[in-house]
């Protein structure tokens, strides 16, 4: 039986990405077996969830020399979608952008209840992207174009006003938020447990809708079927037509990108604040 193991490198969005291999690669070759090496612990439940995936490991915990295969997940290239370029990497014929995210059931009952009584009355739910505003960038279509920069604030000068936005949509859903503050990442020990991540999945999996920017929690969400709306700006500034580390013409990131745009939107990048919240109105 030949051994593989996916190495995965980068951010716990990539590393939800690669999952996408094992399925891949069972159907390929059912006697094979797949075990995942993880740089962080926070996705470790969901992959143990995973039926295609043999065993996860933390990096420091495994023995390398036990594989035949050792496949390791490159850095992202914006140009083509992630799950697409990993699935390359590692060697599968017939490869594609979708990915599945396999949580707790008892996650699931719990974050059900949660917001049973708010569903019952036909409110509905939205989770919301703790971090937002850091994942975020306020700016026209010609400070765009003029391409100044400002340090930490983009071309625009400054960040999006995110209290602004969720306050004016509380009067309207139950405002749910989920991941991380302000200030605090994926590398940030004694906050995020693989139990509290898994819980996030659950409470978003449970919700009508995500909201916030592109990234890991946008990636969950998508992974476990929840509709996204995702301001662009932040990867727009990055790697848009302009962007300050590449300019690609229409970068591949954001969930729009993997399972189309019947369920997910990315938002205009040069919409204000106020035309945000309408927009997120309308879309719901």
């Amino acid at each position: 039986m030949q051994k593989i193991l996916i190495k995965c490198t980068g951010f716990i969005g990539d590393i939800l990405f690669a999952s996408s291999i094992a399925k891949k690669l069972k159907e390929q070759n059912k006697e094979c077996t797949v075990d995942y090496s993880i740089p962080v612990s926070q996705p470790l439940e969901l992959l143990y969830n995973n039926p295609y995936i043999d065993n996860v490991f933390l990096d420091s915990n495994i023995n390398e020399a036990d594989y035949e295969i050792i496949n390791v997940i490159p850095i992202v290239d914006q140009s083509i979608t992630p799950p697409r370029q990993f699935q390359q990497a590692a060697g599968i014929e017939d490869v594609d952008d979708m990915f599945e995210v396999y949580t707790n059931p008892a996650y699931d009952y719990l974050a059900e209840q949660m917001y049973s009584e708010y569903k019952s009355k036909g409110i509905k739910v939205v989770t919301w992207l703790s971090n937002w505003e850091e994942r975020s960038f306020l700016f026209t279509e010609q400070q765009y174009k003029a391409g100044v920069d400002v340090p930490n604030l983009g071309y625009g000068g400054s960040r999006r006003d995110i209290k602004y936005i969720v306050s004016n949509l509380n009067d309207k859903y139950t405002m749910v938020n989920v991941g991380f503050p302000n200030g605090v990442n994926q590398f940030s020990t004694g906050l995020n447990t693989a139990a509290t991540y898994s819980f996030t999945a659950s409470l978003i999996k449970a919700s009508d809708y995500f909201i916030g920017a592109e990234g890991g929690l946008a990636n969950l969400a998508a992974g476990v079927g929840t509709n996204t709306i995702l301001t662009s700006d932040f990867v727009h500034q990055l790697y848009g037509w302009n962007g300050v580390i590449s300019k690609i013409k229409e970068p591949k990131l954001g969930p729009k990108f993997y399972f189309g745009e019947d369920k997910h939107t990315n938002l205009n990048p040069y919409l204000t604040d106020k035309e945000v919240v309408a927009k997120i109105k309308e879309l719901i």
